[in-house]
């Protein structure tokens, strides 16, 4: 039976095992992002709290779609607002080079490892040229991208 829209119009915070639960996923693949780009574990600190308003944030905007668009969030609109938060956050920091853009370069890595992970599950390949992925590291960079920019983003390319 379907809830009336008043019935999810309050956030209700998630209880700290849901919150660790989604945290650890995160960490899965930034650790993989890790071992992909050669950085070691050790060399990298992030700010706990940040993490925490981010994955926080994330789930407020699943009450916001369900409010304002009667359905639930996509996965891809999920990892798109993760990105975004990373973005926004700055949570990570890379101790012996602090000059890499770890924030941006992760998002980057997240997004486009979901959109391909998605595109194989339905029988596709797609790859992204070096200049796409240098483009989108420098608009991550230096433009004002918002939620929903990324969110269409993520749309778009899982269409191709």
């Amino acid at each position: 039976m379907s809830q009336s829209l008043a019935y999810y119009s309050v956030y209700v915070p998630l209880i700290p095992e849901e919150r660790d639960n989604k945290i650890k996923g995160l960490f899965r693949i930034f650790n993989g992002y890790l071992k992909d780009v050669g950085l070691d574990e050790s060399d990298v600190r992030y700010n706990k709290d940040s993490i925490y308003e981010m994955i926080e944030r994330v789930d407020k905007r699943k009450v916001y779609f369900r409010v304002f668009y009667n359905k639930d969030m996509s996965e891809k609109n999920e990892v798109a607002l993760y990105c975004f938060w990373i973005l926004k956050l700055a949570p990570f920091f890379c101790v012996s080079n602090p000059n890499i853009r770890i924030n941006v370069n992760f998002a980057v890595y997240f997004l486009f490892k979901v959109i391909q992970y998605n595109c194989i599950n339905f029988g596709k390949k797609l790859v992204f040229s070096n200049e796409y992925v240098r483009s989108t590291k420098y608009a991550f960079t230096f433009r004002d991208i918002s939620k929903e920019a990324i969110m269409h983003t993520a749309e778009t390319l899982l269409t191709v």
